[in-house]
C-alpha cells in the first residue's frame, strides 16, 4: 500500500486547525467572561486573578508585566482586587521589603471549582489521543503561544 503524500494531507488539516482555533479561542474568551462575571469582576482583573492562582504568590512588577500593563495600572487593579477581597499583599519570606501579590485562599479554590468544567472537559478531550498525539498537542500550543507573545514583543 501506498504511503499518503504529507504534502497533499497537511493543507486541509492546516487549514482546518487555522479555522478552527480563532472560534474555540472565542468560546474560551466567553468562559472567562462569564466566570469574571459570577465573581463579580471584570475580563482584566480576571486575568491578573488567573496569574496569582496558578503562578502565585507574584510581585506586582512581574504582573504589570505579565498583563502587559503600567506600575500605575498595575497597582489600581491589585488595590481594587484586594478591595473586593479577592487578593492580598504578604511579605516575600526570603525578603521582607518585597511584597507578593497571592489570591485569597477560599478564592482560589472557589475559581479552581469556577474553572473545573472546562478542565474536565479540556482533560477528557485531551484523553482521546495517544500519548504521541498528546505530545504534538502540546509542542503547537507550546510553540505557538510563545510566537503569540513574540508577536506583542514586536508592536509599537
Amino acid at each position: 500500500m501506498a504511503s499518503k503524500d504529507k504534502t497533499s494531507a497537511e493543507p486541509d488539516a492546516v487549514e482546518r486547525i487555522a479555522r478552527a482555533l480563532p472560534p474555540w479561542l472565542s468560546a474560551v474568551d466567553a468562559v472567562n467572561e462569564a466566570i469574571a462575571r459570577e465573581a463579580g469582576i471584570g475580563p482584566s482583573d480576571l486575568a491578573c486573578l488567573h496569574e496569582v492562582i496558578v503562578d502565585g504568590p507574584l510581585p506586582a512588577g512581574e504582573l504589570a508585566r505579565r498583563l502587559r500593563l503600567t506600575t500605575g495600572a498595575i497597582t489600581h487593579m491589585i488595590d481594587r482586587l484586594t478591595e473586593a477581597r479577592l487578593v492580598q499583599r504578604v511579605r516575600d519570606g526570603a525578603d521582607r521589603r518585597r511584597v507578593l501579590i497571592e489570591a485569597v485562599p477560599a478564592v482560589r479554590e472557589q475559581m479552581l471549582d469556577r474553572y473545573g468544567r472546562l478542565d474536565a472537559q479540556t482533560r477528557a478531550t485531551l484523553a482521546g489521543f495517544t500519548a504521541p498525539e498528546q505530545e504534538v498537542i502540546a509542542r503547537f500550543i507550546e510553540i505557538s503561544l510563545h510566537n503569540t507573545r513574540g508577536l506583542l514583543d514586536e508592536s509599537p
